[in-house]
């Protein structure tokens, strides 16, 4: 890995050899990695056949020149320095196509200076620029032949995530998806991503003809080891999970995404007329710029916190329901971080300062983000912002949250026990993992949860189990109850020894 290019060299000879097969090169054919790194594709493709015309290039110059001294003797391997994204060369062969075949492990997850940020929203307007993994996948899409063939290393994140729904767009009008094979990143030696997997799309451009109008993507998940990978290179596939995509009908899934799970659950996604959009406002918390000197804990919290001070009662005021200064104490409590329970909290009790000085601070400073505060102090619902296996859902009673929170506030406060209890249901758990998989509960992909409108007598059915929930302070009884309410209404059906 080169920690100045966030570059993931790729060592798995599993790995290069399924995406060479993938790509299938040809006698005559010309190559192009675009982030050549130590030369492993390479290698691979002239094993393959050895006077293939390879193009290669990278930002990092160590590597030019160890791959120049390496390929110095082949003259049908072209190295050079150069960044693929904005290299004037490949401007020129983007507009009509240059490479039969493109194979690649592109840079992902790295900090970006905002000046670079900023050229790339400019040259790839519309498209999200903060992550390049999916701008070399854009790119290199546009250098392909008509007809040609890219195989990419990537996360798997632009497959669901809102800000790649453009992206997706693009892949579904301008390219054959043909395979995408998901595996963990621990494949690859020395990385591992807690927010995402990996995955291996391959596609062949077609910008015209209908083809793409009539393609089964092939994807793959379910490998335990990359040994697997070489079991899809000679066909044998009977371990894997395999789920057959109709391309076509992706086009029309919420923002192009790509919903790979239970065909029920799926469907429920695809179809639902209603979305918790429609019955709550969802938004994101406050954050102070800097916690460790406005935040502290009650001075009787279940535990110690290092960094945080313990405030006495004395200094704070548990009444304060307005976003104006208090004057007789300095904190007031706000909801920050995961429970450990549903419906309601019993974790960490955090304090925030909320003198005028402090509140200038969440205003004013560059770090701060004093956003969405008409919803502070409303009774609403907070679901942590980091995802765990299963939502934890709780009330959330006239107080500030910060940004670890996703607020949720029904615009009719009738629905606040029922839209707790669909939260905090099996069947809403499921339907938020396969919007978005991976680590984070962002306001935008709950607003898409769909959700079944009650009749005013289940409202009421529902509504009387969750207060007898948050009366003793125990779901035991009544979770049950809520989960096959809201599965009946889904007409699914999930296997409780297996869950």
């Amino acid at each position: 890995m080169s920690d100045i290019y966030c570059s993931y060299y790729t060592k798995n000879s599993n790995i290069t050899s399924y995406m060479v097969s993938m790509i299938d090169p040809q006698i005559g054919d010309t190559v192009l990695e675009p982030c050549g790194g130590d030369g492993m594709f390479i290698d691979a493709l002239l094993n393959s056949i050895s006077n293939l015309h390879i193009d290669t290039c990278d930002l990092d110059s160590t590597a030019v020149q160890t791959m120049q001294s390496k390929y110095s003797d082949m003259s049908n391997v072209s190295v050079r320095i150069a960044d693929t994204l904005t290299d004037g060369l490949f401007d020129s062969y983007s507009s009509s196509g240059y490479y039969d075949k493109i194979i690649g492990n592109p840079p992902y997850g790295g900090w970006q200076e905002y000046s670079r940020r900023a050229e790339l929203k400019r040259k790839y307007n519309g498209f999200y620029a903060k992550e390049t993994y999916s701008l070399f996948l854009l790119r290199c899409i546009s250098l392909l032949k008509e007809r040609g063939t890219l195989s990419f290393i990537v996360p798997d994140t632009f497959l669901y995530l809102h800000n790649h729904k453009q992206l997706r767009k693009y892949l579904l009008e301008h390219t054959i998806i043909r395979e995408i094979v998901v595996f963990p990143s621990k494949f690859f030696p020395g990385v591992s991503f807690g927010y995402s997997d990996l995955c291996i799309i391959t596609v062949q451009k077609e910008e015209h003809g209908d083809t793409k109008e009539r393609n089964t993507i092939c994807f793959i998940k379910g490998l335990k080891s990359d040994e697997e990978l070489a079991e899809l290179t000679s066909g044998e596939r009977e371990r894997s999970i395999v789920k057959k995509l109709e391309q076509r009908d992706i086009q029309f899934n919420q923002d192009y995404a790509f919903f790979i799970g239970d065909e029920t659950i799926n469907q429920s996604i695809i179809t639902s007329e209603r979305r918790l959009s429609d019955l709550a406002d969802c938004v994101t918390g406050m954050y102070c710029g800097d916690n460790r000197k406005f935040l502290a804990i009650e001075c009787n919290n279940q535990r110690e916190i290092a960094g945080y001070p313990a405030v006495e009662e004395a200094d704070i005021d548990y009444r304060h329901k307005s976003i104006d200064p208090i004057v007789t104490a300095k904190y007031i409590p706000i909801v920050k971080g995961s429970s450990s329970t549903s419906y309601f909290r019993t974790a960490d009790k955090w304090l925030i300062e909320w003198t005028q000085s402090a509140i200038n601070h969440y205003s004013n400073d560059r770090k701060a983000r004093f956003q969405n505060a008409s919803y502070y102090f409303k009774r609403g619902i907070a679901i942590p912002m980091v995802k765990s296996s299963k939502i934890k859902a709780t009330i959330m009673d006239g107080s500030v949250f910060d940004q670890s929170i996703v607020g949720i506030f029904p615009k009719d406060s009738k629905y606040l026990f029922y839209i707790l209890a669909y939260l905090n249901s099996y069947i809403a758990n499921e339907f938020i993992h396969t919007i978005n998989p991976t680590a984070n509960n962002s306001a935008n992909y709950l607003k898409k949860l769909p959700i079944y409108i009650p009749t005013d007598a289940e409202l009421r059915r529902v509504n009387n189990w969750v207060d007898r929930i948050l009366e003793t302070k125990s779901s035991k009884e009544y979770q049950p109850l809520i989960d096959s309410f809201f599965e009946d209404k889904y007409e699914y059906r999930h296997h409780k020894n297996d869950a």
